[in-house]
């Protein structure tokens, strides 16, 4: 029996707003680019030192001298929002040929 790979669809709704905006805003070759990084077989490295800077986010946290529970939570937001960021970049390399494929039905249509 033959197995039949199926490309997943994932609803809109449920993409976080700082990917879809990476991917809307991005120039098709600023796309090209993301979709050829994240189609490399060296990506593999990449998300392997975004680990490293994950734990070391985590590391700086735990050892954070902080003089008032304020001030540790304006640092912990800071660094929630580094890791975002790069979980965006990730998630926009995985995503770039879907928004790249539907550039080019939108001007086939237009056509």
């Amino acid at each position: 029996m033959d197995i039949i790979k199926r490309k997943v669809k994932i609803p809109f709704r449920t993409i976080p707003a700082p990917i879809i905006w990476i991917l809307q805003n991005a120039t098709g070759q600023e796309l090209d680019y993301l979709n050829r990084m994240g189609k490399s077989s060296d990506f593999s490295i990449f998300l392997n030192l975004i680990g490293k800077f994950k734990n070391y986010n985590m590391l700086e946290l735990f050892n954070y001298q902080y003089t008032s529970p304020e001030q540790l939570v304006a640092f912990k937001a800071s660094k929630v929002g580094e890791l975002a960021g790069l979980d965006a970049l990730i998630a926009a390399c995985q995503k770039a040929g879907i928004e790249i494929a539907y550039r080019k039905r939108q001007k086939e249509v237009k056509i």
